[in-house]
């Protein structure tokens, strides 16, 4: 079965948001089988959302659509639909009794405009909201399907598990059984990882591979499938033993797995302690690691040292080395991990400073050079890298680049040790 996502709103077109259901849709189904041919997002129009329903009726079996099922005037959807395939919306009195309990007892009477949501399609199946107030939508005609999810995020993933998958497994019966695996990498280029696993690629059967760039990593998201779960199983865990073996550890992670909960992870299990500081990424490290549920177990502290008077009055950095080496030298960054990891007494010392841009460049130190330095008992040591990209771009690749560095430095002390680096 293929279909398209189509996401309504405004704020989607003029760039004010983020589509983000978009991409759960086509990921969660696409693990029951369902290929999305494309997905487009749509003002608050009912012309223009009218237009993409039809056109994706045309080139698809069914469109599934979130947004614009709210009660306010600009959601539009409901109408659209009508529009589109030529029916009329109908009040439904139980379905507004429903949604008056979702919002539940009141001290003033509820807008009228709220029972808006109570109209539905002639002939479609609302889909009851146990999040929000907002029924969803499923209609089939001609063999086509139209399904409309509310565009709040967890309302429309609820809708999703408990009634889409079932009821288009239901209908679709699909013969097939499929598996996704991603394996995500520190790769440097979409091209280099390619040309290291082409052949791994080309001789698969029954198992297609993608190759996705983002910044600071690239994944392969492998897709198997057979005729049984236990044949695309099978042929998924193969895929995935042959990749592991040809790229080792450039392979840090798997699924929706991140470098820092893989770091945090790592830490915890060599019982190291670590603190950090940064420069030109202004705490984005720190934020990275404090994301993970439980980094208080390791993750002591960190010192955002934007200037030379902060790092020679918070780390310890000499000025001769600020002086003579510059602040975005292998000195500098060296000075600041060896004098974070002393201000709280960590096991390890993380430090990065560079030129973000867009401006600060010069010909012997460019836009995106970046030093990253590491302390940890007796050894320190700096890495030099240069990063293309925006200002943001280029911090999130250097945040990126002092997690993996401090990943390979434990997998090291651990082969180093005998212990487990799994």
């Amino acid at each position: 079965m293929q279909y398209n996502i189509i996401a309504i709103g405004s704020e989607l077109t003029l760039g004010l948001s983020v589509n983000t259901n978009a991409p759960f849709i086509a990921k969660r189904l696409g693990q029951e089988g369902y290929s999305c041919n494309y997905q487009v997002s749509v003002p608050d129009n009912i012309k223009l959302i009218s237009k993409a329903i039809g056109k994706s009726l045309e080139e698809a079996d069914g469109v599934i659509i979130t947004g614009g099922l709210g009660p306010t005037l600009d959601d539009l959807t409901r109408d659209a639909i009508c529009d589109a395939i030529g029916c009329k919306l109908e009040y439904q009195p139980w379905l507004a009794e429903i949604i008056k309990e979702r919002y539940g007892s009141r001290s003033t009477p509820l807008p009228e405009i709220t029972y808006r949501q109570a109209y539905m399609p002639s002939g479609a199946r609302p889909i009851i909201p146990t999040i929000g107030s907002a029924p969803g939508i499923i209609l089939e005609m001609e063999g086509k399907f139209v399904i409309s999810l509310p565009g709040v995020p967890r309302e429309m993933k609820e809708m999703v598990e408990t009634e889409v998958v079932p009821w288009l497994n239901k209908r679709y019966l699909i013969n097939e059984a499929f598996r996704i695996r991603v394996l995500r990498t520190t790769a440097r280029t979409e091209a280099s990882l390619q040309n290291s696993v082409k052949d791994i690629m080309d001789s698969l059967e029954n198992v297609t591979v993608g190759i996705i760039a983002s910044p600071g990593e690239i994944q392969l998201q492998l897709l198997a499938r057979g005729q049984s779960e236990a044949e695309a199983e099978a042929s998924i865990k193969n895929a995935e033993a042959r990749f592991v073996e040809r790229l080792g550890p450039i392979i840090f992670g798997f699924d929706d797995e991140t470098l820092e909960e893989v770091v945090g992870r790592l830490l915890k299990q060599h019982g190291l302690t670590l603190s950090l500081a940064e420069s030109c990424t202004g705490g984005l490290t720190s934020k990275k690691i404090t994301d993970v549920p439980g980094s208080s177990d390791y993750f002591l502290g960190g010192v955002v040292s934007y200037s030379n008077d902060a790092k020679v009055n918070l780390l310890n950095v000499s000025e001769q080395t600020l002086v003579r080496q510059g602040a975005v030298s292998a000195a500098t960054a060296l000075a600041m991990a060896v004098g974070v990891r002393g201000k709280f007494g960590s096991d390890v010392g993380l430090a990065i400073t560079g030129i973000a841009g867009p401006t600060g460049g010069t010909l012997d130190k460019p836009v995106g050079l970046i030093y990253i330095a590491l302390s940890h008992e007796s050894i320190s040591y700096s890495n030099k890298f240069v990063f293309f990209g925006s200002r943001d771009i280029i911090r999130l690749k250097s945040a990126n680049a002092a997690l993996d560095m401090l990943r390979y430095h434990i997998l090291d002390n651990l082969k180093s040790a005998g212990g487990d680096v799994s």
